[in-house]
């Protein structure tokens, strides 16, 4: 099974299991081909990482048109490696709860 199958049904369990009413977390995908992720929610702040269409992340919701990162799969943007940004930000209109196989 692929590491992003596993993380796809671990969050699929993670959503049925919770009831949305009392978290404040989300669970989704990116929807646009790269999503930028930045430090603070500010279109002018420098891009740490990106994260690739369909990755499953969780996310809570920050302020404006915003969200702060609780788990994603970051990159660099120049190396490719994988960078931890647990407290970061992406925009909120890269993300969807929508599931990927109804895009």
């Amino acid at each position: 099974m692929s590491f992003m199958r596993c993380i796809v049904i671990a969050l699929l369990l993670t959503v049925f299991i919770t009831t949305t009413g009392f978290c404040a977390e989300l669970n989704g995908w990116i929807k646009s081909y790269k999503c930028w992720v930045v430090r603070t929610p500010n279109v002018k702040a420098k891009i740490v990482g990106i994260i690739k269409r369909k990755a499953a992340v969780t996310v809570q919701d920050a302020q404006n048109d915003w969200l702060k990162i609780v788990f994603a799969p970051v990159r660099d943007p120049k190396t490719g490696k994988w960078v931890k940004c647990t407290g970061c930000f992406i925009r909120k209109n890269d993300f969807t709860t929508t599931l990927p196989n109804k895009w």
